[in-house]
């Protein structure tokens, strides 16, 4: 079988699903946990879909959320939230990856590369255990010290994951002996959830450049980029190469050779559009190779061994957190101490004074705030403060919320949770727009704090586009807040929400809280019904429903209407959709085999049109049928739009090579060539659905 059908294999779906399920990520799972719980009610069936809809080239990526996570530099770094069908399908992509390349790179594991070593089909994880690997990346910086390599240097890549070029990954790729429907597969998807939308509105701007971070997948497809760089590092006998992810250090005995071996990696990497941060690029002599690998074995800590005395371990702690700063070389030390701290009031204030110097500390100092059965108060009006006057970390803000969410006394939840609500519904001028985790957890606050009406609830629920916040505003949603009845209707709504992961969500509160199914329900979307039958709700999930009126929608940016092309079609809408769905891609990426593929559309449509105007007749020629007279009295918007583009056509080099009228050679067509006519294609479908009866 081709590498296309291999991707979706059902035993490849189901490995992909095991090992996005074993994730050891939990910050990254954390995202996903009610997500997760609903795809488990029905999660084979669901995987069988994801099969069939791949199979018939009718699976439909979604755009990818992004959260905004401050570094040390003061700078952002993109988490990427993928739907959970998005996950299993690129795991299940990177599979077939990690199983080639692993033939390849396979000697240089925990040799002279040290993370995202695959582990091989059988294990229960995607990777080998990273702490052993990182053990052993340890021991070879010292055995190399030993052996003569007292000179070091770091390489590191400047945001490696967002610059990867996908033409160099399809390079690449080819070069693995990948299928090219495959590749290109991928990086359609690649496309999508690279994209950008933040602060300018939902209009999608396409990179064709970045891996996401945050899923398990990407680690293993960044390794196909890397080994270029693996090939030239360890080329020659003089220095040693040792690999940590992105982070490089080359180990030499002397500074000439070590300078010898920069130059050849800052080449290697140049060749694949990839960059080294030259600030960090410093070469040293080394003084005890333990100090090259960041570890909190050394010295050992007082406080923690052989029992946590958290005494002992808060005076360490605000020793370590000095004028609310943290050393460079503490911060290791710092996240482990934290890590195992009982919350109390020597270290609160403490805490928040880091939080305001270094706010990519918000994990740590969050989990440490959640710790909290109840938050003091001196406390929760500082969290308070901080909020409503910081909006610089939206990703900060959110983490504190929903550290404190439910905890807070009933004044600071009271005030907390107008402040809340008039961020959601009377924001200030100019305030930059709402990341999706912030905008989740303001909506969790107002929920919880009873601020908000079910009306301007169920508002900003029905305008947002971003899927996971969507689904994430269920979390504090229940029955008593608004009263049964509402509650009932808006997951029976939202069970009708065309995003699958918002859908399914819906579903399995339906199933939790035993509610009434509204009925009819072939509108539900598809694996919303799957969990619904698993529950023995309904009986069947009947067939899905056609994409070709929400692909006319995107692609001529008309309102989507429900006209029912399953039966203008009949036997023949199966072609005519995967017609659409290729209309739909080449639209993004191709603007003239877009129209055309979209005269041969119109074509088929055509032909569906005559045959009830004109039964038992042979159509002619379409250009012909077209310019029929007897037939331009019902359709006189379709049929001179149709001949337009049929004509547009006849100039396009992807048709012919030159024109069968006058002889000339034929051109590209352009994106002014589709707007020229978008508008009376538009008139046209609007009088197909006005006249013709499916």
């Amino acid at each position: 079988m081709s590498d296309l059908e291999a991707v979706f294999n059902l035993n490849n779906l189901r490995r992909a699903y095991r090992w996005v399920m074993s994730n050891p990520d939990a910050q990254y799972k954390s995202y996903f946990r009610d997500s997760y719980d609903a795809f488990a009610i029905a999660s084979d069936t669901h995987l069988k879909w994801i099969r069939n809809e791949g199979l018939k080239e009718r699976y439909q990526v979604s755009h990818a959320s992004k959260l905004l996570l401050p570094k040390p530099s003061g700078t952002l770094r993109p988490i990427t939230l993928l739907t959970v069908e998005d996950q299993i399908v690129y795991q299940a992509c990177v599979n077939l990856i990690a199983d080639t390349l692993k033939r390849k790179t396979r000697q240089r594991y925990e040799k002279r590369v040290f993370a995202h070593l695959y582990a091989g089909k059988s294990s229960p994880f995607f990777y080998l255990q990273w702490q052993r690997s990182y053990r052993k990346f340890g021991n070879r910086i010292e055995q190399a010290f030993n052996d003569g390599h007292h000179y070091v240097a770091n390489f590191d890549l400047a945001a490696f994951y967002d610059s990867i070029d996908h033409h160099v990954l399809r390079h690449f790729l080819v070069a693995l002996g990948i299928d090219e429907d495959t590749i290109d597969f991928l990086l359609r998807c690649l496309k999508f959830w690279t994209s950008s939308t933040w602060s300018n509105g939902q209009e999608n701007i396409y990179h064709e450049h970045g891996i996401p971070q945050g899923p398990l997948a990407s680690g293993m497809l960044s390794e196909a980029v890397l080994q270029h760089i693996d090939t030239a590092g360890e080329r020659g006998r003089k220095t040693v190469y040792l690999r940590y992810v992105d982070d490089i250090k080359i180990l030499a005995k002397s500074e000439e050779e070590l300078r010898r071996k920069l130059i050849a990696l800052d080449i290697a990497s140049k060749e694949i559009g990839l960059f080294p941060q030259t600030a960090k690029i410093n070469i040293r002599k080394i003084a005890d190779p333990r100090d090259e690998v960041k570890s909190v074995s050394r010295p050992p800590e007082p406080s923690i061994k052989p029992i946590v005395n958290q005494k002992k371990l808060a005076s360490r702690l605000l020793g370590l957190t000095r004028n609310g700063r943290v050393a460079p070389e503490s911060v290791t030390r710092f996240k482990y101490l934290l890590a195992h701290a009982t919350p109390n009031h020597r270290l609160n204030a403490r805490l928040m004074k880091v939080l305001h110097r270094h706010p990519e500390h918000a994990p740590g100092i969050c989990r440490y705030i959640a710790a909290y059965a109840k938050i003091p108060n001196v406390l929760a009006k500082e969290i308070e403060n901080y909020v409503s006057a910081n909006e610089l970390y939206h990703a900060v803000n959110a983490q504190l919320l929903r550290s404190c969410l439910g905890k807070c006394p009933p004044a600071v939840t009271a005030s907390f949770g107008k402040v809340c609500a008039d961020r959601l519904l009377r924001p200030k001028p100019s305030v930059i727009q709402l990341q999706p985790s912030y905008k989740e957890a303001l909506i969790g606050w107002a929920l919880s704090a009873k601020t908000i009406t079910f009306a301007e609830y169920d508002a900003i629920v029905s305008s947002e586009k971003d899927w996971w916040v969507r689904k994430c505003a269920f979390r504090e949603l229940t029955a008593d807040l608004f009263g049964a009845a509402t509650y009932a209707d808006f997951v029976n709504c939202q069970m009708r929400d065309a995003e699958s992961e918002v859908a399914r969500i819906a579903s399995g509160r339906l199933i939790d809280d035993n509610l009434r199914l509204t009925r009819p329900y072939g509108d539900v979307e598809t694996t919303a019904k799957h969990s619904l039958k698993a529950a023995r709700i309904i009986r069947s999930v009947g067939q899905p429903s056609s994409r070709i009126n929400e692909i006319l929608a995107y692609i001529l940016k008309r309102n989507q209407t429900a006209y029912d092309w399953k039966v203008f079609f009949g036997a023949a809408h199966g072609h005519a959709e995967r017609m659409t769905i290729f209309l739909k891609r080449n639209h993004e990426s191709n603007i003239d085999a877009f129209l055309v593929q979209l005269d041969s559309w119109c074509d088929e449509v055509f032909s569906h049109i005559y045959s009830r105007l004109k039964p038992g007749r042979q159509r002619p020629s379409y250009g012909a049928a077209l310019r029929d007279q007897t037939l331009l009295p019902h359709l006189s918007q379709l049929m001179p739009c149709f001949l337009r583009l049929h004509d547009l056509r006849l100039e396009s080099t992807t048709a012919h090579p030159r024109s069968q009228r006058s002889g000339v050679a034929t051109r590209r067509l352009k994106h002014r060539d589709f707007y020229s006519i978008r508008s009376d294609l538009i008139l046209a479908f609007d009088e197909l659905e006005a006249n013709v009866v499916p």
